[in-house]
């Protein structure tokens, strides 16, 4: 029993509706707001979700019977009674009336998902502002719902997890993807998983078909086999805590700790704070060798003498695909016939893989067996040539071409490293090089790749008397 609060307004209901005000005058600021205003704009959305969290938080502060200073049982199960039966009457209210024609696929909490069949935007705009017109009148004072936004069109995948273009107006022109709960909004996968499920979505919510969904994966597998993406879309983070693997060994450690393990034995002044995130890479490794054992240092997968490989195809069977399949399965399709059926591409190893320094790790088969196919025209060589015979029958014009690519890329090089030095102020290239090396910076990894390629490349024209090899260390 609740007393009234003509009797006396008490202290929670006092706090809530300041809090609950507060945040909806912030959100409406929000809305006022022009497009350019983007870094105001994220000011006010992370306040207005602080007070969200204050708000949201003070349920389980009345329900803490251990942690909570002020435990209040029984006022915690009447607010989960009160939420359930508000709730469960406003379902069986849409359902029940014939005039929407409305049924609610989802109801979790606070919030109801309304199908409503066959209807445009605008009109679902009209029958939602009805519907949250009728259940507010039913309830008492403070309890109202809102119309917040519209998906269409929406994959509804399981609780706290969906995804759809979202429309907050009937006016609004723009197409705006709005994902909670998967890999698009995640922290615990790597960047080439978001980015080919969002494209996806998008190319499946304009073309409504899986066919233009099939090309544009397939494609996008054939660049990861062949080598032809940044690194840094597949580099992992994840939370360290070195304090709490004590009583484990060390071989069902995390990835991360296992990285940041390895870093310590070089350094031990390398540990990493508690709850640090930590990047990793998955690299190739021996045949049914288990994940700990192909986790490294993202610099080094990154070094000029790296032994390693990414390992394309965890990447693709273990992140990509299933983090698809959960979305895409729901309409139909196999992203893993998609996978099977699609024709392998031929790696281009002798840009990937610079074969001009000894390495003694370089233990297993496929370093011997770099480039098989010649760097101008493609066509099979021997195991020990870079160069075809009938390439290198055209003499000069063979060097040419050589010097051409080492001239374009000594540019690219020289222009990353002018970036470098612009952002950070940083040393004069000839004397020390650029020291940085971060790894959230696009431009660190395209100027690793650019430098790996034109070592390879110089090594090769050394070889074969182009021109003396250049030295690609300065950078």
């Amino acid at each position: 029993m609740y007393v009234s609060s003509k009797v006396r307004k008490a202290i929670m209901p006092r706090l809530l509706e300041e809090i609950l005000s507060t945040r909806i005058m912030v959100k409406q600021a929000m809305k006022r707001l022009s497009p350019s205003q983007k870094i105001l704009h994220r000011i006010f959305n992370a306040r207005q979700l602080a007070l969200k969290l204050i708000a949201n938080v003070t349920y389980g502060y009345t329900a803490a019977g251990f942690s909570g200073r002020m435990p209040y049982a029984e006022l915690a199960d009447n607010i989960v009674q009160c939420g359930c039966s508000t709730l469960e009457k406003a379902i069986s209210f849409v359902n029940a009336h014939d005039k929407w024609k409305a049924k609610v696929i989802y109801g979790d909490t606070d919030s109801l998902f309304v199908l409503l069949k066959g209807c445009t935007v605008k009109e679902s705009f009209r029958i939602g502002n009805e519907i949250v017109s009728a259940i507010t009148a039913m309830n008492p004072n403070p309890v109202t719902l809102k119309m917040e936004k519209l998906y269409h069109p929406c994959f509804l995948l399981t609780k706290k997890r969906y995804v759809g273009y979202s429309y907050e107006s009937p006016e609004q022109s723009e197409l705006v993807v709005d994902a909670k709960g998967i890999e698009i909004v995640r922290r615990d996968t790597c960047g080439a998983v978001s980015k080919t499920l969002e494209k996806s979505l998008r190319l499946f919510f304009e073309h409504q078909n899986t066919s233009e969904l099939k090309a544009y994966l397939q494609r996008q597998w054939t660049q990861i086999l062949s080598g032809k993406v940044s690194h840094q879309d597949f580099v992992f983070t994840k939370e360290v805590r070195l304090g709490t693997y004590c009583t484990r060994s060390s071989s069902s450690l995390p990835p991360a700790a296992i990285v940041a393990t390895k870093v310590m034995r070089a350094d031990p002044r390398a540990e990493p704070r508690y709850a640090e995130r930590i990047p990793y890479v998955v690299i190739h490794g021996e045949r049914g060798a288990p994940l700990i054992d192909m986790v490294v240092d993202p610099l080094e997968l990154l070094a000029m003498d790296s032994p390693f490989r990414l390992n394309d195809l965890y990447h693709i069977n273990k992140q990509i695909i299933p983090a698809l399949q959960r979305v895409f399965g729901l309409v139909g399709a196999d992203l893993n016939q998609w996978f099977i059926e699609m024709p392998r591409p031929v790696r281009e190893a002798f840009a990937k893989h610079p074969f001009f320094a000894p390495n003694a790790q370089r233990t297993r088969i496929d370093y011997y067996y770099l480039s098989k196919h010649c760097i101008l025209c493609g066509e099979l060589v021997q195991a020990s040539a870079h160069i075809c015979n009938q390439c290198l029958r055209k003499g000069a014009s063979v060097a040419a071409v050589v010097i051409g690519r080492t001239s374009k890329l000594e540019k690219e090089m020289q222009h990353l490293v002018a970036i470098c030095q612009h952002c950070g102020g940083g040393d004069w290239v000839v004397e020390s090089g650029v020291k940085c090396t971060s790894l959230a910076c696009s431009v660190f990894y395209e100027r690793q790749k650019v430098q790996k390629e034109l070592q390879s490349l110089s090594s090769i024209a050394a070889d074969e008397g182009f021109y003396p090899e250049c030295m690609v260390e300065w950078f």
